[in-house]
């Protein structure tokens, strides 16, 4: 409350009880009204030349004193490149138990294969909005996860550039984004990880689009003399529909005919209202020569996740995910043979050519299809930290799954649980 207002109601406080004590008819109190706003004005006139009275020579070299020290607080700040400059992450610690393997993972939860995240996104002014983020991943295989730039070009039209993560789905990359420790079997095995290249981004109304044209992955087709590996050079595109401020609709796709030829297409969409969150991602594959016969992989998968907050902090999950990949003995487009039609089966993502308890190839023309459900808790310990756990079944239709005696099953159990803290 400022001065003004704080001299006001301590007017109306010392004079209002005069008022109701001594008001004794309605010309009484009209008489009283009308002293009321005599005082108030008088009291308003004080205010105003308190207000706009000229301050002391002692104040006002004060004053200047802290205006150029904070000149000169942002001029270093600005020379030191940290204006517009904003860094934020997350640190994951979990743990991870697979019941064939007997293996005892700490970290790495998220898929990324590291601890943590740390962003850097910095936007300039001078620049007319040009803005780049470097997002990096300690321990992972690849440091660096994302490396962008963009620049306004009118309107809502922007340029970009760099490396980006992939598109597809509702899930996203890291543990703070994501409810449950492990990523869905689409997120994991039918999609590409990322996209090199430049390209544009659009908003019209509800409906925001972007692409990107370059190298999908990085990595390409190994060359059987030189064992060089060209990357494939492709499109990438996404489009989201907000549909209401509780859901949204995306259509996204990757496709290539440079070294490596294939398709990939996802549809996904969300609702979330109150206690309930609803997903659900659709993505359809093709793989050129990349199943275990030789011929072209191809697969339709479906994943779906329920959440319900019993508390304002307790939110329990379901998710349950399929793929069927039985054409030409299986294969997707991370678990995929296309450079070794006649390899060794997969036998740790429950895909490729069907086995028998033995892990013999039932028929190479027949791949195995496979089907994942999670149940899990994410508990919100405070508005920075999450506490998840999760239990999840893999189930093949073959024997598709190796454990640690060489022994081969149709079954896989994860049980996982994690500390996840995002600044």
């Amino acid at each position: 409350m400022s001065f003004q207002r704080k001299l006001i109601v301590v007017a109306l406080a010392s004079v209002l009880p005069l008022a109701t004590a001594h008001a004794q008819s309605a010309a009484d109190l009209q008489k009283e009204i009308a002293a009321l706003k005599a005082q108030l004005q008088a009291l308003q006139q004080k205010v105003e030349a308190l207000a706009t009275a000229p301050a002391s020579p002692a104040v006002s070299q004060q004053m200047t004193r802290m205006e150029q020290k904070q000149e000169l607080a942002d001029n270093a700040f600005e020379a030191a490149g940290l204006k517009g400059l904003k860094v934020s992450g997350a640190i994951e610690a979990s743990y991870l138990y697979d019941s064939l393997g007997k293996a005892h993972t700490f970290a790495g939860g998220d898929g990324n294969g590291g601890t943590g995240m740390l962003e850097l996104t910095k936007v300039t002014e001078e620049g007319e909005g040009v803005s780049w983020t470097l997002r990096l991943t300690p321990g992972a295989a690849n440091l660096v996860h994302e490396a962008t730039i963009s620049a306004g070009l009118g309107g809502t039209t922007r340029i970009l550039g760099g490396l980006i993560p992939d598109y597809q789905g509702y899930e996203a990359a890291f543990a703070h984004q994501n409810p449950l420790v492990t990523h869905n079997a689409l997120f994991d095995l039918a999609g590409p990880a990322s996209y090199t290249g430049v390209g544009l981004t659009y908003a019209m109304g509800p409906v925001a689009l972007k692409w990107m044209v370059g190298n999908i992955d990085g990595v390409g087709e190994t060359d059987p003399v030189t064992g060089a590996s060209k990357p494939s050079t492709g499109l990438a595109y996404r489009a989201d529909w907000t549909l209401s401020e509780f859901s949204y609709i995306g259509l996204s796709g990757a496709h290539a005919n440079s070294t490596r030829s294939f398709d990939v297409i996802a549809l996904d969409g969300g609702f979330t209202r109150g206690d309930w969150q609803l997903n659900a991602h659709l993505n359809l594959g093709r793989l050129k020569a990349g199943a275990y016969n030789g011929g072209d992989a191809q697969w339709s998968g479906l994943s779906g996740l329920v959440g319900y907050k019993v508390t304002p902090r307790l939110q329990l999950l379901a998710r349950a995910d399929y793929i069927a990949n039985s054409n030409n003995g299986g294969g997707t487009y991370v678990a995929n043979y296309l450079n070794n039609a006649l390899g060794t089966p997969m036998t740790d993502s429950g895909l490729g050519p069907e086995l028998d308890s033995a892990g013999v190839v039932l028929d190479p023309d027949k791949g195995a299809s496979l089907t994942r459900l999670s149940l899990g808790t994410n508990y919100l310990l405070n508005a920075s930290t999450q506490w998840k756990t999760e239990l999840r079944l893999d189930q093949s239709s073959g024997y598709n799954f190796a454990d640690d005696s060489g022994g081969f099953s149709k079954t896989k159990t994860t049980l996982g649980s994690a500390l996840v803290v995002k600044f």
